[in-house]
């Protein structure tokens, strides 16, 4: 029986006469605003994200990578207290890291993946894909593919509590480069339906400007991380985390024929699944 994971979004349609002044947020407003929607952090979110439409999610893109760096903040934190505080066993640390980090986005992306899992892996024509992708409710391919992207996230971050400052260094780069492939899938690739909710974010998406600057942030968090653990440690979690997303972003591109508010969510996951996993790999050598 497939299970329901989550309600649909029943916001308030987004009134017109809030479009000019939804123009004029400034920088700060357009990030917490960004950050209130990709993140479950008990943020003021005002009118803006409770009557969220299109109008309010345009070009906000180019801010992902730094919610990605507040994701990896709070993680770091997290991180440094199991670890070095508390000096829980890797195994607890692990599985506190991988709740947490999937927490901390209310499961939006883990749901993206497994609908887009639910979709691609029926083996069916890109149509009949794209509408399973639409019901909210987890089928077999999506629970397989949840669990399995669960354990691996699981047993990568259990395995680098025996490397302490490659783990820190890891869990603040790679939201960052991972929100920067996501950014990368919405500019580069045009959208496979006609309507939906990640369609605004790709319209509104400047390639390749919104793209280059949202290169800025995953940049200066690597060079401050560098000085934890040297600039070797970080280019190989960045090369992970950009080779993962990268590969994720076209691969799913190629089967969809373009992407949706769900791959999307899916990038992000399989970039820092997939950064964990090798940096793990890599480490035990």
């Amino acid at each position: 029986m497939p299970i329901s994971l989550c309600a649909q979004n029943t916001a308030p349609r987004f009134l017109e006469s809030d479009a000019a002044e939804v123009q004029t947020m400034n920088i700060i407003d357009r990030f917490l605003l960004t950050l209130s929607y990709v993140t479950a952090l008990p943020l003021k979110r005002g009118k803006f994200y409770d009557q969220a439409d299109d109008n309010s999610l345009s070009g906000l893109a180019k801010y992902l990578p730094s919610a990605g760096a507040v994701i990896g903040c709070i993680l770091l934190g997290a991180g440094a207290l199991c670890v070095s505080k508390l000096h829980a066993p890797n195994l607890v640390s692990g599985a506190v890291l991988t709740v947490a980090w999937i927490a901390l986005t209310g499961g939006l992306h883990f749901d993206g993946l497994m609908d887009a899992a639910d979709g691609i892996f029926s083996h069916r024509s890109r149509e009949r894909m794209l509408e399973i992708m639409l019901d909210s409710r987890v089928g077999n391919f999506g629970a397989m593919c949840g669990m399995s992207v669960f354990l691996l996230k699981f047993a990568a971050l259990s395995s680098l509590c025996c490397s302490p400052k490659v783990l820190y260094a890891l869990l603040v780069v790679a939201p960052c480069w991972a929100r920067w492939t996501e950014l990368y899938a919405i500019g580069r690739f045009s959208y496979a339906k006609e309507e939906g909710k990640g369609k605004i974010w790709h319209d509104s998406t400047k390639m390749p400007e919104d793209v280059l600057i949202g290169l800025v942030v995953p940049v200066a968090v690597s060079a401050a991380a560098a000085a934890l653990c040297g600039i070797s440690a970080i280019l190989m979690i960045s090369v992970f985390a950009c080779f993962s997303g990268l590969v994720a972003s076209h691969w799913l591109a190629q089967v969809l024929r373009g992407h949706t508010g769900d791959t999307y969510g899916a990038v992000v996951e399989l970039s820092e699944t997939g950064c964990l996993l090798l940096t793990a790999l890599f480490c035990c050598l």
